[in-house]
Protein backbone atom coordinates (compact mmCIF):
# COMPACT_ATOMS: atom_id res chain seq x y z
CA UNK A 1 0.00 0.00 0.00
CA UNK A 2 3.19 2.40 0.33
CA UNK A 3 2.47 3.65 -3.25
CA UNK A 4 -0.64 4.76 -2.52
CA UNK A 5 -0.67 8.46 -1.56
CA UNK A 6 -1.28 9.34 2.36
CA UNK A 7 -4.70 10.53 0.97
CA UNK A 8 -5.63 7.25 -1.15
CA UNK A 9 -4.41 5.19 2.42
CA UNK A 10 -6.73 6.84 4.30
CA UNK A 11 -9.42 6.54 2.02
CA UNK A 12 -8.53 2.87 1.78
CA UNK A 13 -8.21 2.59 5.71
CA UNK A 14 -11.61 3.90 6.55
CA UNK A 15 -13.70 1.70 4.09
CA UNK A 16 -11.64 -1.33 5.56
CA UNK A 17 -12.95 0.03 9.35
CA UNK A 18 -16.44 0.94 8.57
CA UNK A 19 -16.30 -2.78 6.72
CA UNK A 20 -15.51 -4.27 9.96
CA UNK A 21 -17.16 -2.20 12.09
CA UNK A 22 -20.21 -3.35 9.84
CA UNK A 23 -19.33 -6.34 10.50
CA UNK A 24 -19.34 -6.39 14.38
CA UNK A 25 -22.45 -4.57 14.51
CA UNK A 26 -24.76 -6.40 17.34
CA UNK A 27 -27.71 -8.23 16.21
CA UNK A 28 -29.79 -6.00 18.96
CA UNK A 29 -28.56 -2.95 17.23
CA UNK A 30 -31.52 -0.39 16.40
CA UNK A 31 -32.35 0.35 13.12
CA UNK A 32 -30.92 4.24 13.72
CA UNK A 33 -27.66 2.13 14.29
CA UNK A 34 -27.87 0.28 11.45
CA UNK A 35 -29.08 3.19 9.14
CA UNK A 36 -26.28 4.70 10.20
CA UNK A 37 -24.16 2.32 9.43
CA UNK A 38 -25.46 1.56 5.86
CA UNK A 39 -24.57 5.17 4.93
CA UNK A 40 -21.46 5.09 6.40
CA UNK A 41 -20.94 1.70 4.09
CA UNK A 42 -22.48 4.01 0.99
CA UNK A 43 -19.66 6.63 1.38
CA UNK A 44 -16.94 4.02 2.32
CA UNK A 45 -18.08 2.12 -1.59
CA UNK A 46 -18.47 5.59 -2.99
CA UNK A 47 -14.51 6.48 -1.88
CA UNK A 48 -13.44 3.37 -2.93
CA UNK A 49 -14.73 3.59 -6.02
CA UNK A 50 -13.37 7.14 -6.28
CA UNK A 51 -9.77 5.67 -5.39
CA UNK A 52 -10.12 3.05 -8.07
CA UNK A 53 -11.22 5.11 -10.89
CA UNK A 54 -8.28 7.82 -10.02
CA UNK A 55 -5.11 4.62 -9.72
CA UNK A 56 -6.95 2.94 -13.15
CA UNK A 57 -7.60 6.24 -14.57
CA UNK A 58 -11.27 5.26 -15.17
CA UNK A 59 -13.88 7.74 -15.21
Amino acid sequence: MSALTTGQQATARQAREALTDSRQLPPTASDNDRAHMLGRLEIALEQALRLIDELTGGS
